[in-house]
């Protein structure tokens, strides 16, 4: 097996979703294989997000970075960001690490395209819905993204610091969710929803939509663990 670095805290509660399902992975494969060896360096939120606020993502993929430069030094043999906005510069982090890294975006892209569907909405943190970082990954394979209209943008947003990243999914906040998404997916004919936040399960599942509904968080397991196996 490969060892395992994981950058989490961005947030917590998507940080101890990938432990728990990673191990997870395993269980079935156990008496051959065991666990996997994994560090993970959780970040403070707080000042990242800071760093966001203020536009610093230079800075924001030199920290990244850094920690998975210490991961590679301690025997890590591969790693991955548990958590979907810092992709917006996953290439300048990789290529500021000699660790390879496995991408959420690119992971997700595989799978919607595996499902041959050409039209999807995707949703995430104000900064994943107003980057392009989803966008031009799944244009380049031929899949068109819409998000939400800037107001649900911001309700999403403001809800997800306010109470989901801290393991508060009340019923209210639920609702306003799977409204944002019903509307968008009528509005816009959609084949599918890419969930582009770690956190967002907590409030919203496949079950609650009729179109294929991608969890990128799960998506990015799965490849976390083949990794690890091969």
């Amino acid at each position: 097996m490969k060892k395992i670095a994981l950058v989490g805290g961005l947030g917590p509660e998507g940080t101890l979703e990938y432990y728990r399902d990673i191990i997870s992975g395993f269980r079935n494969d156990y008496s051959e294989l065991g666990y996997p060896e994994m560090v993970i360096e959780s970040l403070n939120m707080k000042p990242m997000l800071a760093l966001a606020d203020s536009g610093n993502w230079q800075q924001i993929a030199q920290i990244i970075a850094e920690k998975f430069e210490a991961a590679r030094r301690g025997g890590a043999e591969f790693g991955a960001i548990a958590a979907n906005t810092p992709h917006k510069v996953f290439d300048e982090i990789q290529a500021t690490t000699a660790l390879p890294l496995i991408s959420i975006v690119t992971a997700t892209c595989d799978a919607v395209g595996e499902r041959g569907l050409r039209k999807a909405g995707l949703l995430g943190t104000g900064f994943t819905m107003q980057s392009d970082f989803y966008f031009k990954e799944f244009a380049n394979a031929g899949i068109e993204l819409v998000v939400p209209a800037r107001s649900d943008q911001q309700y999403m947003h403001a809800k997800l610091f306010a109470e989901i990243e801290h393991g508060i999914a009340t019923p209210e906040t639920r609702q306003g969710f799977l409204d944002i998404v019903n509307r968008l997916i009528r509005n816009n004919d959609l084949e599918g929803v890419v969930s582009a936040c770690t956190e967002f399960p907590l409030v919203m599942q496949a079950t609650d939509f009729s179109v294929d509904w991608f969890d990128t968080a799960a998506i990015h397991i799965a490849s976390i663990v083949d990794r690890a196996k091969s």
